[in-house]
């Protein structure tokens, strides 16, 4: 083979599956992200785009450039992590967490004599889905005899850090509420900007962090996690269904997006409970006769 033949080979390497493996294998060790639970589609239109933005002509160039630049690194993550959001996008999908989901949860707190409300945003993006949530939680306090005694902790998680970064500062172009509720109620108006309250702030903690990697949440009554799992592998999918079902307490709620859906029997798992806005409850809750809560029922 001589000197033509072997620069080809190594040029069709750089560009092709093997290239594209050592980048990730190498993204892998930088960053401590496993890439290869992505949609191989997904990422090589991702990647295509930060090649092409860089100047490199293949993946080991590109692999080159990031181990140089390391925050190209981050400029990866922050495009592989798409953040088209808005506050209570898809309207029927927020109604049915305000009206079905939202006072099934607060029936099981006054039976199980709890005050403790809790949610995971997992995908957040840049803030606008845990903050819709925290308002329409709170919405439902103000209609108990004492709304301070319950407390409310909704954690928001992401891989995009700049994401994260606007998402604490809770400023926005524009903003909305459900019908009913008043916007002056949780927003304050700066010049052309909506500011988050104070107080629908407070329970919102955001945290950087792998949706596949298991979290430290457990007993949680309610995770959104809308148009994310549709970048995932099926495998990965059902990991992360199966991180969700160990996060909910039984009779917890999951919702997913709109193009999401869990198929086939689910086994000890989540059942739909508002099939059309992609609303699923775990198993393992159920009401006694006699009003009292069962563990364990199907």
């Amino acid at each position: 083979m001589n000197g033509s033949d072997l620069k080809d080979k190594r040029e069709a390497a750089g560009a092709g599956d093997a290239g594209l493996d050592m980048l990730l294998r190498q993204l892998h060790e930088d960053i401590g992200l496993n890439l290869k639970q992505y949609k191989p589609n997904y990422l090589k239109r991702r990647i295509g785009v930060r090649m092409r933005a860089t100047g490199c002509s293949d993946y080991l160039q590109y692999r080159r450039f990031v181990k140089e630049h390391r925050e190209e690194g981050k400029r990866l993550i922050n495009d592989l992590t798409i953040n088209v959001t808005e506050f209570f996008r898809d309207p029927d999908v927020y109604e049915a967490i305000r009206k079905q989901v939202i006072p099934a949860i607060m029936q099981y707190k006054r039976e199980s004599r709890t005050s403790s409300l809790r949610a995971w945003s997992a995908g957040c993006a840049t803030g606008e889905e845990p903050y819709s949530l925290a308002i329409l939680f709170q919405h439902a306090l103000e209609s108990e005899p004492d709304p301070r005694s319950w407390t409310l902790r909704i954690t928001a998680t992401d891989l995009d850090d700049k994401a994260l970064e606007k998402a604490r500062e809770g400023r926005y172009e524009s903003a909305k509420v459900p019908t009913g509720l008043a916007i002056e109620d949780y927003f304050d108006r700066e010049g052309d900007e909506y500011v988050v309250k104070e107080r629908v702030k407070r329970p919102v903690r955001f945290l950087l962090m792998d949706i596949v990697r298991q979290p430290p949440l457990r007993h949680l009554d309610l995770i959104l996690c809308r148009n994310v799992l549709i970048y995932f592998e099926r495998e990965k999918q059902q990991r992360i269904l199966d991180i969700f079902r160990q996060c909910l307490r039984p009779g917890g709620f999951l919702v997913l997006g709109k193009s999401e859906a869990i198929l086939g029997p689910s086994e000890g798992g989540l059942v739909p409970f508002s099939r059309k806005e992609r609303v699923y409850r775990k198993e393992g809750y159920q009401l006694m006769d006699n009003g009292s809560r069962r563990q364990g029922a199907r």
